[in-house]
């Protein structure tokens, strides 16, 4: 049985059931395994308009906010928007648009903060903008744009702005002073302007700055580098011992400051060049006592604060990182290391404007760094492990990044938002191994990474044990790893068998984790399981499933004696790859020893059966990433092309056969048992459920087995004809038990047009059925003809109830055989007789019968339309004509009796010609045949191949009664009176024929082919003018 087009088409439609999501987020081609991701919220259009439209990137800045606002600076506009709730990811579909004040230097997303001056209410967002040469604009809130205060502030040039608390933001300028702006006096236009001949200056309205720091360190020249509030930060607790409300890093020294109601008092400071050289002396790495030490960036954290700095010469630098303990005890270094340096930065450029910002990752053990052109993640034990995602392919530049409601995030040009991956290292399993443990070099490269936070550890020892395998076994060993993990029997211990198979559930995605991070997930390709090959990922996503279905009957086993029956008599209990005899067990336990049904034994397996396939979807839906399958050949000597892995809950332990059992001949023997209404009701809502989930199960596999619509031969047809006499076997159980409304929802669902057709024909739904043929047009309409003409003798156009339908009178139109009498039923008579004119009729009948019909409709165009009448006159003639030359051919057929005659084959009025002169037919004279040959002729006046025939016919009757020569005749036409050639021009007077359109020209007959032997011949020249000559004179 071959896969017709209507069919494939289905494959099409439905791919769309399947979410095709790429395998992880990937900046570059050259980052395989990219520590990053997309961010899940949108961009506003306006941004992306931004984004593409502008020349120079470099023009372009963002930033966040810790309320969970972004916002792009781009020219004199600021794009803002709500870019993560607390709570939720947003749409970003609702932004705003801020004009910012003039600068000659440019704006920058540095100099400007959102924040909420309640910390309760973050629907309300105000926003400050301050220029580099001083000015201030405040919106009391950002959803009125056009609503906003201007002040001139007198401050030297500004390079950093943050929020504090309440309306309190701070800002710094880059030779180094620190400024308090009480936004609400901005709102009064207070005027700010710092005196000279004090280090407190005078503001309006009570506002107050001071100078950074002391006068000494104005005089060492430091360059601020970060501003952090421990105020706004709400992750960060409070100190009790140390009051500090803000962190500053110059690229010398750190201060912790207090502000007080009227000025900024320095609580502490440490000097970062003396602690960062005399750990970078004991670095047995580093012998120069040259070098110079420059901080770049801070992160602050809770009680820790990262500092990233270079340790320099005048030639180059390295990385350091410090890590700081900021608690009751105060300020202590926790460790310093030195950074594998990738920075693609002067070493000029990095220490007079750094454009490297670092940020501690939240929720796991690592440090973000980047530039406007790449950006790394370290991690692992002393953060030796490097994780870079380059940009250099896409052109790619980071225009901000920040904190924005406890996610991290960076602003790409490109990309848009990303954020760095999230990596969960709280878990405690696979600990029990033997020596001779063949895994263990694995299983310890995977405790690493779960059970040490040692991503960088478990690196290496994974690259180790590479070495001491075969790389084309690694698909092999990856698999059967993953086996090890879901049937792992050290878990077998707690009699909590729920959240034993949690802690299972759990292990076995982190090794999903751990196989991206050792960079081998991208490279996975196929694998050996059950006696085939199949794609790795596919298999390990079936490991999955099986093990989320054997957590949800471990939840409903408690109150399930039947579930627990099940699973004691199962052999492999304890196996979670084997969790199909479990159902294979449920489905056959509905029957008792006495081969009978029992009602409440066939609930319980079909609630049970349902929550094995919604244990599947869950799991689906939660890894749809891992789903992605490789699209490259196998490349395997005992198989030449890719093979899906089948869906383990169809095929294994033959459970397809079982559930097309259970949801039709075990299905029909429960409801026969039912007492009352509520049952029978609930078992058809069930049984429709687990139907739908098993036929949505086998459109999955059939959209991913026959992706490319390539069905080459019978067996790669099978699966697809075994799923159509599965998809009709369960549907029409619903048809059979007259439940009509289940069995059409699931028809529609899964395009079982032939379902729906029968559903539609019981009902006698012209309605519905109309409907349908609107919606699947052409592809229903294949079935439908088939299922009347299957149905009844009569075809298509003779079932009354559906021929006024509107879509079936279209389809009867594109079919030649049926289109006039569409045009009939619409009273188009002319095109009716047109098309019935036009068809070619197979035998002598039909064809007289497609005469008959198109000269009565052309009868009754003339008297329902306007026409002109010569035309209607001249198309009877022809119709007259038509019906002459089957008359013709009827009577050529004398031998036969009428019903045969009518039945012959129709030939063409050439073919009759010639079968007539040729002597074809013995049973007339000579002159009989050819004086019908020249009859059908006449009828055939508008006939292409007229002069060819007229010709043929008067050349032939020349060849076979040759005329005779007339010497000196008295009487030249006596001497070939009684030859045929004479007697057909006595047939044409006789018939009052069109002599001068029958008979040929002279010269015409005497050039014809056939005739060439007497083109030579003066006596047959002379007797052939004869009687052309009486011809004319008559």
């Amino acid at each position: 049985m071959n896969v017709s087009i209507n069919d494939s088409s289905f494959l099409n439609d439905r791919s769309r059931q399947r979410s095709m999501i790429s395998a992880g987020f990937q900046l570059s081609s050259a980052s395989a395994n990219s520590p990053f991701e997309q961010y899940s919220s949108k961009l506003p259009a306006s941004v992306r308009g931004a984004l593409n439209h502008t020349t120079d990137v470099s023009s372009l800045s963002a930033r966040f906010s810790r309320n969970g606002y972004c916002w792009l600076v781009s020219g004199q506009i600021a794009y803002v928007w709500l870019a993560s709730g607390s709570n939720r990811i947003t749409d970003a579909v609702v932004h705003q648009e801020l004009k910012l004040p003039e600068c000659a230097l440019g704006q920058q997303a540095n100099l400007m903060e959102l924040f909420s001056i309640n910390a309760d209410d973050n629907d309300s967002c105000s926003c400050l903008v301050i220029t580099c040469d001083g000015y201030a604009r405040f919106w009391r809130t950002i959803v009125r744009p056009n609503d906003y205060y201007d002040v001139k502030l007198e401050f030297d040039q500004i390079e950093y702005l943050c929020h504090f608390k309440d309306d309190i933001c701070v800002c710094g300028s880059y030779s180094g002073r620190l400024y308090t702006v009480p936004c609400n006096a901005l709102c009064n236009k207070a005027y700010i302007r710092p005196t000279s001949s004090s280090l407190l200056s005078s503001i309006g309205f009570g506002l107050k700055s001071m100078l950074f720091g002391t006068s000494r360190q104005m005089k060492d020249n430091e360059i601020l580098r970060c501003l952090h509030s421990l105020k706004s930060d709400t992750s960060t607790p409070s100190i009790s011992t140390m009051n500090v409300d803000l962190v500053s890093l110059t690229d010398k020294h750190l201060y912790f400051w207090y502000l007080a109601e009227n000025d900024i008092q320095l609580v502490h400071s440490m000097d970062l060049q003396v602690i960062f050289a005399n750990e970078a002396i004991k670095d047995q790495k580093s012998n120069e006592h040259d070098r110079n030490v420059s901080c770049i960036s801070l992160s602050v954290t809770q009680e820790t604060i990262y500092v990233l700095a270079i340790h320099h010469s005048i030639h180059d630098y390295r990385l350091m990182l410090g890590v700081f303990s900021l608690n009751h005890a105060g300020v202590q270094l926790v460790s310093m290391v030195f950074l594998a340096n990738h920075l693609n930065i002067r070493l000029d450029e990095i220490i007079v404007k750094p454009r490297v910002r670092i940020f501690a990752v939240p929720n796991q053990p690592a440090i973000l760094v980047h530039t406007k052109k790449d950006a790394f993640i370290y991690t692992g034990p002393d953060y030796s492990v490097l994780l870079r995602a380059s940009f250099s392919n896409l052109n790619e530049t980071i225009l901000g990044s920040g904190l924005c409601a406890q996610r991290l995030l960076l602003f790409c040009h490109v990309q848009g938002l990303i954020t760095p991956r999230s990596q969960d290292l709280m878990t405690n399993l696979l600990t029990k191994t033997t020596t001779n443990d063949p895994y263990k070099p694995m299983i310890e490269s995977f405790h690493a990474f779960l059970l040490r936070n040692d991503p960088g550890g478990a690196v290496e020892l994974f690259r180790r044990f590479l070495t001491t395998i075969d790389t084309n076994q690694l698909d092999d060993i990856i698999v059967q790893f993953g086996m090890f993990i879901i049937d792992d029997p050290s878990l077998q211990e707690t009699n909590d068998l729920t959240r034993q198979l949690a802690k299972k559930g759990d292990i076995y995605n982190y090794y999903f984790s751990f196989l991206k991070l050792i960079g081998v997930w991208n490279k996975l390709h196929v694998a050996h399981f059950n006696n085939g090959i199949y794609h790795t990922k596919q298999i390990l996503q079936q490991f999955g499933e099986k093990l989320e279905c054997a957590k949800a009957f471990a939840q409903a086993s408690q109150q399930s004696l039947y579930l627990q029956a099940a699973y004691r008599s199962t052999s492999r209990q304890n196996q979670i790859s084997h969790i199909a005899e479990v159902l294979t067990t449920i489905v056959l336990g509905v029957i008792e020893t006495s081969r009978t049904i029992e009602i409440q034994s066939y609930e319980e397996a079909t609630r049970l059966l349902l929550i094995a396939f919604d244990s599947i979807l869950k799991y689906r839906q939660e890894h749809e990433q891992e789903s992605v399958i490789s699209s490259n050949p196998i490349d395997d000597e005992n198989y030449t092309q890719s093979i899906i892995c089948q869906p383990w809950i169809l095929y294994e332990q033959n459970l397809n056969d079982l559930f097309i059992i259970h949801c039709t001949q075990h299905f029909e023997q429960a409801l026969e048992l039912c007492e009352s209404r509520e049952v029978r009701e609930r078992l058809l809502t069930m049984i429709s459920r687990l139907v739908y989930r098993i036929l949505d199960e086998y459109r999955l596999y059939m959209c991913d087995l026959y992706s490319d619509n390539d069905l080459n031969n019978d067996t790669e047809q099978r699966p697809w004809v075994n799923y159509k006499q599965t998809r009709s076997a369960l549907i029409k159980i619903f048809i059979k038990l007259n439940e009509y409304p289940k069995g059409k929802q699931l028809a529609e669902e899964f395009e079982d047009y032939l379902a729906l057709i029968e559903i539609c024909d019981e009902l006698k739904d012209v309605e519905q059925l109309r409907t349908y043929i609107e919606q699947f047009r052409d592809k229903f309409m294949v079935i439908f003809d088939e299922y009347l003409r299957s149905k009844s003798a009569v075809s298509v156009l003779f079932q009354e109830e559906y021929f006024d339908l509107k879509a079936v009178q279209r389809y009867l139109k594109s079919k030649p055989e049926y289109e006039w009498m569409v045009d009939i039923k619409k009273r188009e008579y002319e095109n009716a007789s047109l098309s019935t004119l036009q068809q070619v009729g197979e035998t002598i009948g039909k064809r007289q019968t497609l005469l008959a019909i198109s000269k009565f409709a052309l009868l009754a165009s003339s008297h329902n339309e306007v026409r002109n009448p010569e035309a209607i006159k001249l198309r009877l003639n022809f119709i007259e004509n038509e019906e002459n030359l089957c008359q013709q051919r009827l009577d050529l057929l004398s031998n036969l009796d009428e019903n045969e005659r009518l039945r012959q084959p129709l030939i063409s009025a050439k073919d009759m010609i010639k079968n007539l002169v040729l002597k074809k037919n013995t049973s007339q004279s000579v002159l009989q045949r050819y004086c019908s040959a020249l009859k059908i002729l006449s009828q055939m006046e508008t006939n292409p191949d007229f002069d060819q025939l007229r010709l043929f016919i008067f050349a032939q009757a020349l060849l076979l009664d040759p005329l005779k020569p007339i010497g000196n005749s008295v009487d030249p036409l006596s001497c070939n009176a009684k030859t045929l050639f004479s007697q057909l021009f006595d047939y044409i007077k006789q018939e009052n024929l069109d002599k001068h359109n029958l008979i040929p020209s002279r010269e015409k007959l005497q050039s014809s082919s056939e005739l060439i032997s007497y083109q030579n011949n003066a006596d047959f020249q002379q007797a052939l003018s004869a009687i052309y000559s009486s011809l004319l004179t008559k």
